[in-house]
């Protein structure tokens, strides 16, 4: 068995270095330890979200779009936290990304592309 919470903490901060490709196999391998269906979908939205990042920065349209069959139901029951990590600005990003990617022509005619960082929660 896998230590989650070391994955966990690895995935967010290649995150946030924008190493979006390392943070996807990392999320990847925390997909594969979980059993509950919900965690599993949190888990799949963030990795895929993140290899969406990769293929908008490379300027792959076509793959980034092939995205959009899985995120935009994903999306639907994604939380706002998970983890003591705040979603709210990622999941504002994800909306944006569903709703732009599909009808883009062109990879230029898709700004902010980054996804946001992944920061705690603060503490109430």
């Amino acid at each position: 068995m896998t230590d989650i919470g070391n994955l966990w903490s690895n995935a967010i901060l290649e995150h946030n270095k924008d190493e979006y490709f390392e943070a996807h196999e990392l999320f990847e391998d925390i997909w594969l330890e979980l059993d509950d269906r919900s965690e599993k979908d949190i888990i799949q939205t963030l990795a895929q979200a993140d290899a969406l990042a990769v293929h908008l920065e490379t300027g792959n349209l076509a793959a980034a779009k092939r995205l959009m069959r899985q995120l935009p139901e994903l999306s639907q029951t994604f939380p706002n936290e998970y983890r003591n990590i705040n979603l709210v600005e990622f999941k504002l990003w994800l909306t944006q990304m569903i709703s732009i990617v599909p009808d883009a022509d062109n990879i230029l005619q898709i700004s902010n592309i980054k996804p946001p960082k992944l920061l705690n929660c603060r503490k109430k």
